[in-house]
């Protein structure tokens, strides 16, 4: 199921399945978007669980370094005072 390289013999299902539930966000009993969504977190605290919840899945340490982009970014709203605006 190579999308990149135009494989024809995927399903309607499967392109769904890939874009609305890939593998590296539902490895566990609840998909990685609900919650954040049920933590009512922001953009940068999002990113966070993101990264860290498909690291092993997906892309390992680049994943865990972009996690820890976001965390220092958090970290350093927070110590300026600077509270989420959206």
């Amino acid at each position: 199921m190579d999308i990149a390289n135009g494989h024809s013999d995927m399903t309607e299902k499967d392109l769904n399945d890939i874009v609305n539930h890939p593998k590296h966000y539902t490895e566990g009993t609840i998909e990685c978007i609900d919650y954040i969504n049920a933590c009512n977190f922001d953009y940068l605290e999002g990113n966070i669980v993101k990264y860290i919840t498909r690291y092993k899945q997906k892309n390992g340490v680049e994943d865990l370094r972009k996690a820890e982009f976001y965390l220092r970014m958090l970290i350093e709203r927070e110590l300026n005072g600077i509270g989420d605006e959206t």
